[in-house]
């Protein structure tokens, strides 16, 4: 697959890709209007164009292998895959402002923090558990 690093600078490469395709097709209008040579400057305007679809196929792919491999879809994707995969396995640890540990559950749940509380709902049972937190309490929780 076809993939260009997006960087700083990459709109300069892709500048380029795009104006070669079109400076063939100015040149097949040129040819065909100016030149008195329209069976020509069909030729090279029909050459232009497929240059421009091929370099419209290679941004879209581009794009498409840059997307894919963006945190950003990596994080949606494995949000999903817990959202609707309901035997997951996961660990919450809370642990007080001393490191201690207050509450642990390993089980297949899904949680929702909601300023100084967080609910669990079992994904098994359907039994929820709501917990207070405190300001200095932390809440790890680690998909397995």
């Amino acid at each position: 697959m076809f993939h260009i690093q997006p960087t700083p600078i990459s709109w300069v490469l892709w500048a380029a890709m795009f104006a070669v395709p079109v400076v063939i097709i100015l040149l097949g209008v040129y040819a065909y209007f100016f030149g008195g040579k329209k069976r020509l400057g069909n030729t090279i305007a029909v050459i232009g164009i497929i240059a421009a679809l091929v370099v419209f196929g290679l941004a879209a792919s581009s794009k498409y292998y840059n997307y894919i491999h963006s945190s950003s879809y990596i994080k949606s994707k494995k949000t999903y895959q817990l959202e609707y995969n309901n035997n997951q396995k996961r660990e919450i640890v809370i642990k007080d402002y001393q490191g201690k540990i207050i509450y642990q559950y390993t089980g297949s749940f899904s949680f929702d923090r909601n300023g100084h509380g967080v609910n669990l709902v079992d994904n098994k049972t359907g039994k929820k558990t709501s917990i207070y937190i405190g300001d200095n309490a932390t809440v790890i929780v680690t998909d397995k």
